[in-house]
């Protein structure tokens, strides 16, 4: 299962393409899918989209047509304490009973585990998914 990509290279490609072919599941929840909307803003990736002719909506849109939605957790840890918004990841992913959370994002990488369910940037979570699929 997946959480949450973060940018469009090779493997973050290769994770969208696994998620729409039904080989892993995207969870999202309000709150998390407003910060990919925010995400997509950011000019590092705005500039990566524009190169690709699309703009961050109409990549939001393929990434939400993507996702299966599910309630905002009631019950949100405090984990994360630089970025306190990275803790609804978690939240959600535990929630769910994710096995991984796929994330650029340094606070969340950082933890490298969190009850149980790994963290992985999406290199990393592409290479873990290819080996179970052998």
């Amino acid at each position: 299962m997946w959480l949450y990509p973060v940018c469009f290279g090779q493997a973050p490609n290769r994770l969208l393409k696994w998620a729409r072919d039904g080989v892993l599941e995207i969870f999202g929840c309000s709150v998390t899918t407003d910060e990919v909307r925010r995400v997509l803003n950011y000019e590092k990736f705005h500039r990566r989209l524009s190169d690709l002719g699309v703009s961050p909506d109409e990549a939001y849109a393929y990434f939400v047509n993507l996702i299966s939605f599910v309630p905002t957790p009631q019950i949100i840890p405090q984990v994360i304490h630089d970025d306190r918004f990275d803790n609804n990841f978690l939240a959600l992913a535990v929630a769910k009973k994710v096995h991984l959370i796929i994330s650029g994002d340094k606070h969340l990488l950082e933890l490298k585990a969190y009850k149980d369910i790994q963290i992985a940037t999406p290199s990393e979570a592409t290479a873990i998914i290819a080996k179970l699929m052998r």
